[in-house]
């Protein structure tokens, strides 16, 4: 039997908890697409106040319309959208984009 010492339990269990809180780390915005340039890997969403915000889009970044996935270039100008990003250094990263269409 492998004995693990105290400080080891105690670090995967931080290690554990971080990783579960990780995702709730992210940002979120809520709005109306006003453009589109998925050549670019960009969109700007415009907020309930009159705001754009202009989001790069991650690598990875999830697009999903309807629940189902979809890509930058599937989505249009007056789409109600939810943006999922990060922000640093002035730079917001979108993680995920879901969209809900009629």
């Amino acid at each position: 039997m492998i004995r693990l010492p105290k400080w080891a339990l105690v670090t995967l269990a931080l290690v554990f908890m971080l990783g579960l809180t990780a995702p709730v780390l992210a940002d979120e915005a809520q709005g109306t697409i006003k453009s589109v340039a998925a050549e670019k890997n960009q969109l700007i969403l415009t907020d309930s106040l009159g705001k754009d915000q202009t989001f790069h889009a991650a690598a990875k970044c999830k697009v999903l319309i309807n629940d189902k996935e979809g890509t930058l270039s599937d989505l249009k100008k007056g789409d109600q959208a939810t943006v999922t990003f990060d922000s640093k250094n002035g730079k917001m990263t979108a993680t995920e984009v879901r969209v809900k269409r009629i």
